[in-house]
């Protein structure tokens, strides 16, 4: 059976005959006996070690059979063949191996992709496009190494998509070639996985890949994401960054001393706190809640240092962080935020209070309920006090109570020349008298300060839209990467249509990845063909964390459009997109994988879109033998490699969907034990459930139902209920949830 995998018995068959004898009204006996005699003989199939270990004397023979009676090979020898070719054949076997590419992109097109690597590598534009949309991730990985001799750039982009998938078998397959690459490049992907990954083998394998290049700034770099990821998350990193410390040392890059976490921990504070800082400004409107608090609880602890107190002071004046510098600003419970001690205690009784220092605490300290006792003061500062005074004495009366009485005062703050205070009666106009504001738009739009011309341009998209695109599309050319951030904030509240063209402009150059994921939460708003065709044409970034951020949208967008109806109305064209298509680009790729594996989208009586698993699947039941994936392992060792256990690391629950097929096809709803991987060996213990041949039987191991395929009469000596200990590579969950797998070694468990 194609889709479960199940072979029946030799009794079973005769049973089956036998109801379909009876059903037909057959004397089978008779029928057979009456039949012509069938002279011809079947040609005797060759056995795949022949083919594995040849004689000297018998290649020359084998080959001949491959290129003139490819009859007389069985189907369960063709991986075997595919070794032989690669090590004995030439050029004249290159139509077969094609076939054979063309017709099967599973798990045993492995040593006909070495072939055609070896041989035949004039075949690989043909052959790759059918590769490289296999729902194998060591297919897929294989491919685009094999496509690097043809396309490096093309190849790079698949290699972005496989780190970028879902699917942490897909971002494993990845990294084992990532070497192939170069480390300037992979080293940035690495590390704009790290601060998201979850899956602790893909954390071992990005450590194992970055401590086998050491550098120092791979160390800082780490650092640079550690206080910036949610606290379960900061133990994993500081695992990663320790071993890349000591890699260090072992390269002889520097010595113990310098080179200790403490050491370079000083070395960062010196040279990237900047730098550091600058990017959680343009993280925090965007991070989510678990990150959001980690990162506002560091500043939060760090608040005295001056280069903190900067920041907080820049999150006041960004429209986005607004209510982040509020929370940041405001006394703690018995202390002071600022430097200077300061006893406001008369302030809350209404005395104002005889130095900045003192009148910018009490500012920030005032609520609702003393506002009455404080209003006169306030009032006072808000008109004559020193800028900063003037502006927080606004800001607090907007804060606690806005109302038409603070118009002129907001007015005359807008004619002074300090533009933090003009920047506050702005906020006010907005709140209480937008008339006023919509008469100065367009020469506010104009403003030489850019925090006030963003705050403006965000006002004047009700009244100006034109005017105000034309704005934003200026404001995007600011080296500042938090205007930038402010300018497609506000072209995500303008119709698409009118800024679709800048947006993908500024995804072509942009450098910074939240500020490219902003850009693609936009367009994953406005789903289309258009769109993912437009990001397709993206072709190379200069920073390749802006290019996971690209491939992760390519990959998400694709799932949305494919369930979409077709659009009634003409879509948002990026001339980019209309150039011609390579046969093995991501696009035509992709389009090959949706036709091969009959993407069909259905949908749950809850409305929650579903994908219906494919109805058969070429070679469905074959096993590859032990030789070929030993051939195949080669190719990545850093597959091999042992854990390495990680502090701190928060267990794993259980999935509730499986992700061990590409995210290129919705897979079915089942869950996989968390102990073995899809295409690894593993060892487990399970109980019997039944016994379906001598080569064949189910067992429950946790839940989970799994069918075992041995290539011999293994399963024999066991029966239901059996307590038994296997070896197996799992490699596929059916459509009923059941884990397909190929059995190695089965026992009866230990005491038993």
């Amino acid at each position: 059976n194609p889709v479960t995998g199940y072979t029946p018995s030799e009794a079973e068959r005769i049973r089956a005959i036998d109801k379909i004898a009876q059903k037909a009204g057959l004397d089978l006996k008779s029928f057979l006996e009456n039949q012509p005699a069938d002279n011809t003989e079947e040609p005797e199939s060759l056995p795949r070690e022949i083919f594995l270990s040849p004689a000297k004397d018998k290649i020359n023979e084998l080959l001949h059979i491959i290129r003139n009676n490819p009859e007389k090979i069985s189907e369960s020898a063709l991986p075997a063949v595919g070794v032989f070719l690669g090590k004995h054949g030439d050029i004249n076997d290159a139509a077969f191996i094609e076939k054979q590419l063309l017709k099967d992109n599973s798990n045993l097109s492995l040593p006909f992709i070495s072939a055609a690597e070896n041989i035949a590598n004039l075949i690989l534009p043909r052959v790759l496009p059918n590769l490289l949309a296999s729902r194998e991730p060591l297919v897929r990985s294989r491919s685009i190494s094999a496509l690097r001799r043809i396309d490096p750039e093309e190849a790079e982009r698949h290699f972005s998509d496989l780190l970028a998938s879902r699917n942490p078998e897909n971002r494993l397959a990845g990294i084992g070639i990532a070497l192939l690459f170069p480390f300037g490049r992979v080293k940035g992907y690495l590390l704009s996985l790290l601060p998201e990954e979850k899956d602790s083998e893909v954390l071992t394998a990005c450590q194992t890949v970055l401590a086998s290049n050491p550098e120092v700034d791979t160390a800082l770099s780490i650092l640079d994401s550690i206080d910036a990821v949610a606290a379960e998350q900061k133990g994993k990193l500081s695992q990663v960054f320790k071993e890349v410390c000591n890699a260090i040392v072992a390269a002889g890059i520097l010595p113990l001393e310098k080179a200790s976490p403490e050491s370079l921990v000083k070395v960062w504070k010196q040279q990237r706190l900047q730098s550091f800082l600058f990017d959680l400004e343009i993280q925090i409107p965007f991070a989510d809640d678990k990150k959001k608090l980690s990162i506002i609880d560091w500043i939060m602890k760090n608040r005295q240092h001056p280069k903190v107190g900067e920041l907080i002071e820049r999150l006041g004046k960004n429209p986005q962080t607004e209510d982040i510098y509020r929370q940041l600003s405001r006394p703690l419970p018995g202390k002071s935020n600022l430097a200077a001690p300061v006893n406001n205690k008369e302030a809350s009784q209404g005395v104002q209070p005889d130095n900045d220092a003192a009148k910018l605490l009490a500012l920030k300290a005032i609520e609702l309920d003393t506002l009455p006792e404080n209003r006169s003061w306030i009032m006072q500062e808000a008109a004559h006090g020193s800028a900063k005074v003037r502006t927080e004495a606004l800001n607090t009366l907007l804060r606690v109570r806005p109302d038409v009485k603070l118009k002129d005062l907001a007015k005359n703050a807008m004619a002074e020349i300090d533009n933090e205070v003009r920047i506050a009666g702005f906020k006010i106009l907005e709140r209480i008298d937008p008339d006023f504001l919509k008469g100065k738009i367009s020469e506010l739009m104009l403003e030489s300060d850019p925090h006030l011309r963003v705050r403006a341009i965000r006002f004047g998209l009700k009244f100006e839209e034109k005017a105000s695109i034309e704005a934003l599309r200026n404001l995007l050319n600011s080296p500042e990467q938090n205007l930038r951030s402010n300018a497609i904030n506000c072209l995500a509240l303008c119709p698409f249509p009118l800024v679709f063209k800048m947006l993908m402009n500024q995804l072509d150059r942009e450098d910074h990845p939240v500020l490219a994921r902003q850009i693609t939460n936009i367009l994953m708003s406005n789903p289309s063909k258009s769109v993912l065709k437009a990001l397709d044409s993206i072709t190379r970034t200069s920073n390749p964390a802006v290019a996971m951020v690209i491939s992760q949208a390519r990959n998400d967008l694709f799932e949305i459009v494919a369930q979409m109806p077709a659009a009634p109305t003409a879509e948002p064209v990026d001339s980019k997109a209309e150039t011609q298509e390579k046969p093995y680009s991501v696009s035509s790729v992709r389009e090959i994988a949706s036709r091969n594996q009959n993407w069909k989208p259905s949908y749950k009586t809850d409305g929650k879109p579903v994908q219906e698993a494919p109805k058969s699947e070429t070679n469905w039941q074959m096993i590859i033998s032990g030789s070929v994936i030993l051939i195949f392992l080669g190719f990545l060792p850093i597959m091999l490699l042992s854990d390495h256990n990680i502090k701190d690391e928060v267990p794993r629950s259980k999935p509730t969907q499986d992700y061990r097929t590409s995210e290129r096809v919705k897979p079915v709803e089942t869950e996989v034990p968390a102990k073995f991987r899809m295409n690894r060996v593993c060892s487990l213990n399970g109980i019997v459930k039944d016994i379906v041949s001598d080569a064949n039987l189910v067992m429950l191991h946790e839940g989970s139902e799994i069918m075992v395929k041995f290539t011999g009469p293994e399963a024999k000596p066991f029966k239901k209920d059996d307590k038994i200990s296997v070896t197996i590579v799992p490699y596929r969950v059916n459509p009923n949830g059941v884990i397909l797998s190929r059995g190695q070694k089965i026992t009866a468990a230990k005491g038993e």
